[in-house]
């Protein structure tokens, strides 16, 4: 079980049951702000996206928040002109009762596409959600659980830097691919940060986190994540602020990880290093491409070290290499086994490799030999649970 990311100062926070789901499960939370702060967000990039996506990116404009606050269960995606006015009533509702401008209201929600939102049992449980909201870490817990769908357990994580605190807290199992990697993440900090630096530095942790991560290759209609600071004084700049955003970037990092390894039934999660590239652009592409290979992934699942899937893979991604250049080792943190080089298979030993592949967690360094810019990508196996979960998902 990961550790839960902890409360931060200046936040408040609660998660409640108001009727989405069954047998009274958390579906409510919220991520209040003692006053409005400073705050950037990223949303998904599919064409299609959910209207409280669309109303918290238009509210996102201005670089503020006051609260957050997020329904799972039910996506409110894909509603036509009625989704709009159910995300608009929250919010409006929501301000009114927080005595602030609607345009620092962010909201989310996460579940099946193209059901009604019940907007009215939500409306009905704002007072409660908003008066039971407190410091207290199982606050924070509750938060964590209301906003989660088919995840295994919830995500998230803490750190501490400068005697500022980092926390967290994430959903997403499935629909999970880079280019705003169903996931939701809201990341918190005590550290004053300048609003145009906090929009840029968040843009760059989520590209190489959230958006270098890889499940089944779906990007989700409602993915978003937000950043909000409520740090007074003055800004952080230079070499701290410079140390701050890799913090933040580790802790970015290790939250998609773990959607990597909730997976929708992922076995194992599989790091790929794509190094010796001509870009990052292109390091990237060839990653991606083998991240997205089903046969890859069913490799993976199967612990089965057909590295040909690979390198193969690699070749199809559009991205121009020598093959009589390249070299894949295939590695954990114990051991490394390089497998082809110079355009020639190497000698291994099979039963070593797949015992290697048993664990949870192993890496393939794909080194192309021709460049110095590099990529790094996260991907899980592909297995018979993925499938059986997403077939029965909505019966």
């Amino acid at each position: 079980m990961n550790k839960r990311p902890c409360p931060v100062p200046g936040f408040r926070f609660s998660g409640i049951s108001c009727g989405i789901k069954e047998n009274a499960a958390l579906d409510l939370g919220l991520i209040l702000a003692d006053e409005s702060c400073n705050a950037a967000a990223v949303f998904t990039q599919n064409l299609v996206q959910a209207a409280p996506v669309i109303k918290s990116r238009e509210a996102m404009s201005a670089g503020r928040a006051r609260a957050i606050l997020v329904n799972s269960g039910n996506a409110n995606a894909c509603t036509g002109d009625q989704g709009a006015i159910d995300a608009e009533q929250i919010i409006k509702e929501l301000a009114a009762r927080l005595n602030c401008s609607t345009d620092l209201i962010q909201i989310g929600s996460t579940g099946v596409i193209g059901v009604p939102l019940p907007v009215d049992r939500i409306l009905n449980h704002l007072d409660e959600v908003i008066s039971v909201a407190d410091r207290e870490q199982t606050s924070a817990d509750r938060f964590g659980d209301a906003i989660c769908t088919t995840d295994r357990f919830p995500k998230g994580c803490s750190k501490n830097h400068g005697g500022y605190t980092i926390s967290i807290f994430a959903k997403g199992a499935g629909m999970i691919a880079p280019n705003m990697a169903t996931m939701l993440a809201y990341a918190l900090t005590d550290a004053p940060i300048d609003s145009q630096d906090l929009r840029a530095l968040w843009q760059r942790c989520v590209d190489r986190s959230f958006n270098s991560v890889v499940v089944d290759g779906d990007t989700s209609t409602n993915d978003t994540a937000v950043i909000c600071t409520s740090g007074r004084g003055q800004p952080l700049q230079g070499d701290d602020l410079e140390s701050f955003e890799g913090v933040l970037l580790a802790a970015c990092q290790e939250t998609a990880i773990q959607l990597v390894a909730d997976g929708e039934g992922a076995r194992c999660v599989v790091e790929l290093n794509i190094k010796g590239a001509d870009s990052e652009a292109d390091a990237r592409i060839i990653a991606k491409t083998i991240a997205l290979s089903p046969l890859c992934k069913t490799a993976f699942f199967g612990a089965d070290p057909n590295w040909g899937r690979i390198v193969a893979a690699a070749g199809r991604s559009s991205v121009s290499f020598n093959p009589n250049l390249i070299r894949l080792t295939l590695r954990d943190h114990q051991r490394s086994i390089v497998l082809f080089e110079s355009g020639v298979p190497l000698p291994f030993d099979k039963s070593a490799a797949e015992q290697l592949m048993h664990g949870n967690r192993f890496a393939f360094d794909l080194d192309l030999g021709t460049g110095a810019s590099k990529s790094r990508m996260w991907t899980c196996d592909l297995g018979h649970n993925y499938v059986t979960l997403n077939a029965e998902y909505t019966t």
